[in-house]
């Protein structure tokens, strides 16, 4: 894991790892939520958008996207993966 960010009403917690996947968990259970994938190497660099409607993954691949995390919530257990 490279790097850890609180969504900032607190209840998730995003995380990146060397895997090249980005993790989103439940603060209070500390389960895993669901999967974020689109990067070809390391996520070095998690964030969330001061809102909570966003959030910003990096990669040591050159890349950075910008997820939707509003539905989040409403996902099973799963895998998001980027499109475009």
């Amino acid at each position: 894991m490279w790097k850890v960010a609180f969504a900032p009403d607190g209840l998730r917690v995003l995380t990146g790892s060397q895997d090249n996947t980005a993790k989103l968990w439940d603060a209070t259970t500390g389960k895993e939520i669901l999967t974020l994938k689109g990067h070809s190497q390391e996520v070095t660099s998690v964030t969330f958008s001061r809102n909570g409607r966003h959030a910003l993954t990096g990669s040591r691949d050159g890349t950075a996207i910008v997820w939707l995390a509003v539905d989040w919530h409403e996902q099973p257990k799963g895998q998001l993966a980027a499109t475009g």
